[in-house]
């Protein structure tokens, strides 16, 4: 064993002695050197294959140029929309097809007009407001209620008012109010009623009215509407008048009915522009009264005491008039 220890130490002996030995031969560098440095990495240099550069696609408009591999060489080839897809794009989309399902249901006859119901009316008929408003074959989608309110209105003022309704398929209702006439004014060879609010409008069907006037002439005239119109433009406000039947007044239709129980039994009464209301006489001579009847009962004594006057003179006058309670007068002669 002693032997074997001295030949592991005889061997580490010659290990230390080759080590030394190496160090004494290496030559000594300087301090700073190169040769202390650590080696840069060496790398296996990559080789790579030529390839050609993606042509670039130039766009005008609508013509792209695609360029060849020739030198200055290109294709000319229509060029497709760049589309840009956002909300802008979508609703556009959208209302035109609405708008074309819009203009497909119009053109379906399912779609039009061919009667219309009437909701208020005891003396118009639905015949007749459809041979003085042109709706039969309209598409109800182009249906305009108020126009058709105001056209309905100006075409029958019988009516106070006028309201229309519609749905689908085609159905269009009217629901009117009809004006109550008060009174029968024959003139000349027409004949108009009258209604509480002075209101004129043709004679069209059966209703029993409370009293009848045979006039020479239009009844007073009501005040006059004008209806304000402004010009883009100038901005100014100018006013037009309203067309329509020659109105009166309601104080004149209270005179009326006011003087329909004073009329002498078979008698009609009767109205003149110059001389107002009146009745002839059962003894053949004209009376008036004047538009105001206010003073009825005063002008009515009035015409007693008149009229006994004439008796006892023996006159038989032709017109005796009351229009004015301080000044009233008799004429021979009309």
């Amino acid at each position: 064993m002693a032997k074997r220890q001295q030949d592991e130490m005889s061997r580490a002996e010659r290990i230390r002695a080759r080590r030394q030995q190496s160090r004494n031969q290496a030559p000594k560098l300087p301090l700073g050197s190169s040769a202390t440095r650590k080696p840069k990495e060496q790398r296996a240099p990559v080789t790579r294959r030529p390839t050609a550069p993606t042509p670039v696609v130039t766009r005008k408009k609508h013509t792209a140029y695609v360029p060849l591999k020739k030198k200055g060489a290109e294709l000319q080839v229509p060029a497709l929309p760049n589309l840009q897809f956002g909300w802008r794009l979508v609703s556009g989309a959208v209302f035109l097809l609405s708008l074309a399902v819009v203009i497909s249901f119009a053109s379906l006859s399912a779609f039009q007009i061919s009667s219309i119901g009437l909701r208020g009316a005891h003396r118009l008929s639905a015949e007749a407001v459809l041979s003085q408003v042109d709706l039969v074959g309209s598409s109800i989608i182009t249906v305009e209620p108020d126009k058709i309110e105001t056209m309905v209105q100006d075409r029958f003022p019988s009516l106070s008012s006028v309201r229309v309704s519609v749905s689908l398929p085609a159905s269009l209702t009217l629901q009117v109010v009809e004006r109550e006439p008060l009174i029968l004014w024959q003139q000349d060879t027409s004949a108009h009623w009258i209604d509480a609010e002075g209101v004129m409008f043709p004679v069209f069907g059966e209703a029993e009215v409370a009293q009848t006037v045979t006039a020479n002439g239009d009844p007073p005239p009501a005040p006059e509407i004008f209806t304000p119109e402004v010009d883009d433009e100038t901005g100014e406000i100018s006013h037009l008048l309203e067309p329509g039947l020659p109105n009166t007044t309601p104080e004149f239709v209270q005179a009326v009915l006011s003087l329909s129980t004073y009329i002498p039994e078979g008698t009609a009464l009767q109205f003149d522009p110059r001389f107002g209301l009146g009745w002839r006489d059962p003894n053949g001579w004209l009376v008036y009264f004047g538009r105001d009847t206010n003073n009825i009962d005063v002008k009515l004594t009035e015409y007693q005491t008149i009229i006994g006057a004439l008796e006892k003179q023996n006159i038989t006058p032709a017109l005796i008039s009351l229009e004015f309670l301080h000044a009233p007068y008799y004429r021979l002669e009309q």
